[in-house]
């Protein structure tokens, strides 16, 4: 039988969730204390067997319309082993109040396989996105390179001969914000305020983690800009911008390069590019994904899992649907979600 446990100390937890083999930095303290200035409340769990830990999951419970409560394990649970996943669910269900629990394993498995099942668990549509690119930073510089394609490696070494590389804290946040801003009114995308990513570069500053701006330069002014969270062996790219001055400069291309030289400088072993679209042709993203994917690099998938705990989990999942799908029509014009 499995001991149930929280964890109240920032180093303890971080310390436990970078030990197993399938974490990520959504898992670490500071991601929650990021969540709880947007309303959500977390709990952190531990998961004890007969040899030591099983698991841990950071779990983000919060209000639903009409008295309800979700739970939300973002990119979570940590574990050792895919399989425990079901066990895992069922203990951590047993000391929740909410009408379903929502888990997303970053197991970072095979994008071309099927989702695997499990007995009592819902395969479900994922918060975090489903799909992304995984950059192995043990090849080193030269090998990330020759696995770009053409366009991209050309692009590449015109970047670093083009614009000025450097990976930065809080004094260039206001940079950073500004082409991030200027970005998503381009692309008609949401955002939080500033505060928000204010949060995320402070709070994921924390015991075993790291959050940075990686900037491309020109004459002393940022064309591209991008903030990155790292933790347990992974650098993952959450939030970025360029503008759309000075092309030729292949700014974008030079961010990314600050941020993967600063991961290997590091010791990181995956560059996360994050979100891509499930099928790109059409989507709202499909540049995005054009551009990610020339890195080459690994595509992978994080299925996502609900345990029920309440019968009016399908309704309120509904509901949830139906706003998400009115947000897409309202900004975008389109209903489909911008990596669906």
């Amino acid at each position: 039988m499995w001991e149930l446990a929280e964890v109240q100390e920032p180093e303890a937890w971080n310390r436990l969730v970078s030990g197993f083999a399938i974490t990520s930095p959504l898992q670490s303290w500071g991601w929650g204390e990021v969540k709880r200035t947007t309303g959500w409340e977390p709990r952190r769990f531990l998961l004890l067997g007969g040899e030591g830990p099983v698991a841990a999951a950071q779990v983000l419970l919060k209000a639903a319309p009409g008295g309800l409560r979700l739970a939300y394990a973002p990119r979570g649970p940590a574990l050792h082993r895919l399989e425990d996943l079901p066990q895992v669910a069922r203990a951590l269900g047993r000391a929740l109040r909410a009408t379903h629990l929502v888990l997303e394993p970053e197991a970072g498995l095979p994008a071309h396989l099927p989702a695997p099942r499990f007995p009592g668990l819902l395969l479900e549509e994922p918060i975090q996105p489903a799909h992304s690119l995984w950059l192995d930073l043990t090849r080193g510089e030269e090998a990330l390179l020759k696995g770009m394609k053409e366009m991209h490696r050309r692009n590449a070494r015109l970047a670093l001969k083009r614009v000025a590389l450097s990976v930065e804290g809080e004094e260039a946040f206001a940079e950073f914000y500004r082409l991030f801003t200027e970005t998503n009114r381009r692309a008609r995308l949401l955002q939080h305020d500033e505060a928000y990513y204010r949060a995320v570069l402070k709070e994921m500053n924390q015991p075993l983690g790291e959050a940075f701006l990686a900037l491309a330069r020109k004459d002393g002014e940022a064309l591209a800009a991008g903030l990155f969270v790292a933790f347990a062996g992974k650098v993952a790219y959450l939030y970025g911008g360029s503008t759309r001055k000075h092309p030729e400069a292949k700014a974008p291309m030079g961010m990314h390069l600050a941020a993967i030289r600063h991961g290997m400088a590091r010791g990181y072993r995956v560059y996360d590019l994050w979100g891509i679209p499930k099928n790109p042709r059409g989507s709202h993203a499909e540049g995005i994904h054009r551009f990610k994917e020339g890195f080459g690099g690994q595509r992978v998938q994080f299925p996502a899992y609900v345990l029920p705990l309440s019968p009016l989990y399908r309704p309120l999942g509904l509901l949830l649907r139906l706003r998400k799908t009115w947000v897409n029509l309202r900004v975008r014009g389109n209903p489909r979600d911008v990596l669906g």
